[in-house]
């Protein structure tokens, strides 16, 4: 089901307690030289519309929030972004709406990663404070961290570890979706800056660190994009894709909570 094609009427008669709201978060922020401003909208609308080809009335899936947390990529013209205390508001916001509709299962299917920290603290200051929200199901993921099991270098036939800020993996995707709008002659990424068995600025790690981008990258990519190619991305949406409807299907299973006696 697409929610935004849906009238106020068709809303109130979904069964709430069993349709999933798929909510896209993305962002609209420097991708090097070779990646368009909206390749994390591109991206996670791609998968969310394959994602919704496959399960069909399971969920409904509203338009993808474009605008994110971005402030780290300020240092590249171009960017748009709100600072991440506003995002936590925005996404309060929106949350706040799907709750007051009636639907408990609610998932946030995130694709850029700086919109993960503020995500969770609108969801963990919604569960706080909003009753309604406490009785829900909600949960917020990035389309990586739950296709990790399928995302390994080698099933992919990938040169790069794993994704990174518009590297091979995201290139890819991008040839897959969108070639018209990737420039791959001018495809440069930036050896890590940092890369430690506890950290990499290309591969993160155990620990996070605090910084912008433009201390990360000078192309403002990373890993090496001129090894994308479109096949690498078919393959590597196609596991994303079952991997977040395996996600959803299992996530529809899900008791909800209940207030346990205190012993």
């Amino acid at each position: 089901m697409i929610y935004g094609d849906q009238r106020w009427i068709d809303i109130r008669d979904v069964d709430k307690e069993n349709t999933i709201v798929v909510c896209p978060l993305a962002s609209l922020e420097q991708h090097g030289h070779h990646l368009p401003l909206l390749t994390d909208t591109y991206l996670v609308t791609g998968i969310a519309d394959r994602v919704h080809e496959k399960l069909g009335d399971k969920i409904a899936l509203t338009p993808t929030l474009w605008l994110g947390a971005s402030d780290h990529h300020l240092n590249f013209p171009g960017t748009i972004t709100v600072q991440n205390t506003l995002y936590t508001e925005m996404i309060k916001s929106v949350l706040r709406c799907f709750v007051r509709a009636g639907f408990r299962r609610i998932f946030f299917l995130n694709g850029h990663g700086g919109n993960l920290t503020p995500g969770s603290n609108a969801i963990t200051d919604m569960v706080n404070s909003c009753p309604d929200c406490d009785e829900a199901l909600i949960t917020i993921g990035s389309y990586w961290n739950i296709a990790k099991p399928v995302m390994s270098a080698e099933m992919h036939g990938m040169e790069s570890k794993q994704l990174s800020h518009a590297g091979e993996y995201e290139t890819s995707m991008m040839l897959h979706f969108q070639k018209d709008l990737v420039h791959m002659k001018q495809a440069k990424g930036h050896h890590p800056v940092i890369d430690t068995p506890f950290f990499s600025t290309e591969n993160l790690g155990r620990v996070g660190l605090g910084g912008r981008f433009y201390r990360q990258s000078a192309t403002g990519a990373l890993g090496k994009p001129e090894k994308s190619t479109a096949k690498k991305g078919k393959s590597l949406v196609n596991a994303i894709v079952n991997e977040v409807c395996a996600f959803i299907e299992d996530f529809a299973t899900w008791n909800f909570l209940p207030i346990l006696k205190k012993d």
